[in-house]
């Protein structure tokens, strides 16, 4: 297991052609040259792993996945993932901030802001007609990338949200972007981004409702309408997962994991984490380690 997992930001990478490290693409082969082997990443930023011919598997968060031919992976912020036994003669690595594809803003509601980018499916596997698609327009980000033109940096940006839609298109979860992006939809889309920034020091729905300014019960009856949980699951669900990944990718105690998560004492942590799971910290981590 590693002491840490690595913060991995697109200035460590160094881009050959800075976008004021918004932007890059790299081949897959010089990527994993610039990390270790056992190396546990979290993202400050999005990826597209791009794997035209290769083998092994990646584990992303708690789970593991096949990597071959022809299938693609999307990591979201602050997701920890690392790679297993990965063998690629071809791929790339599509990297880029939250910043960068809010650029250049369109009206359309669905991809007007990273808002599209929530839900969108951690991989796809293509038909050889679905890869050629995709790949010309990866190839066409890849040509603009190189150039030192005018205008480059909208141009890449709005081809960037052509890829992005034609991988959510190309998903199983292409249903869920082509529903109407309206304002109980909007509601929901920022508590969501609220919790992601905030659920260290905020732990109840209460606390949300009021920064949303509506009361939690309405705030309740919309996360239970839109994601099928209600809004303190959601919350509860945040704080595991980052739990999780505190105890299997470094090697903080278990004290140290519950101060890092704003529990005030390790026995509130201890329960808290018990209920989501059915086992201690610290247990759960010998399981899952050993």
């Amino acid at each position: 297991m590693n002491h840490n997992i690595q913060s991995l930001t697109l200035s460590k990478l160094k881009a050959h052609s800075a976008l004021r490290n918004e932007f890059l693409i790299l081949p897959f082969d010089e990527f994993a040259e610039k990390m270790h082997s056992d190396s546990h990443l979290k993202n400050k930023f999005y990826s597209f792993l791009l794997f035209e011919n290769a083998e092994g598997s990646i584990m992303i968060d708690r789970q593991e996945f096949d990597v071959k031919s022809r299938k693609f992976f999307f990591i979201n912020y602050n997701q920890v993932y690392h790679f297993k036994n990965i063998r690629c003669s071809q791929g790339f690595v599509l990297m880029f901030t939250r910043s960068f594809y809010n650029y250049v803003y369109t009206g359309n509601k669905v991809i007007k802001s990273d808002n599209a980018l929530n839900d969108v499916s951690p991989y796809i596997v293509l038909s050889e007609e679905h890869f050629a698609d995709l790949s010309r327009t990866f190839e066409e980000l890849q040509t603009e990338y190189l150039k030192s033109k005018f205008l480059r940096k909208e141009i890449i940006c709005l081809l960037l949200k052509v890829f992005v839609l034609k991988y959510i298109r190309s998903s199983d979860k292409k249903n869920r972007v082509e529903r109407s992006v309206d304002h109980k939809k909007q509601i929901v889309d920022d508590f969501s981004n609220l919790v992601n920034r905030h659920f260290k020091e905020l732990k109840t729905t209460s606390q949300y409702a009021a920064k949303l300014n509506i009361t939690a019960n309405y705030l309740n009856v919309l996360i239970k309408e839109n994601l099928d949980i209600p809004a303190g699951q959601f919350i509860k669900n945040r704080v595991i997962l980052e739990a999780e990944r505190l105890l299997l990718h470094t090697t903080l105690s278990v004290t140290e994991i519950s101060y890092e998560l704003g529990f005030g004492d390790n026995s509130h942590f201890g329960k808290y984490f018990k209920s989501a799971t059915n086992y201690a910290p610290a247990k759960y981590r010998l399981m899952k380690t050993e």
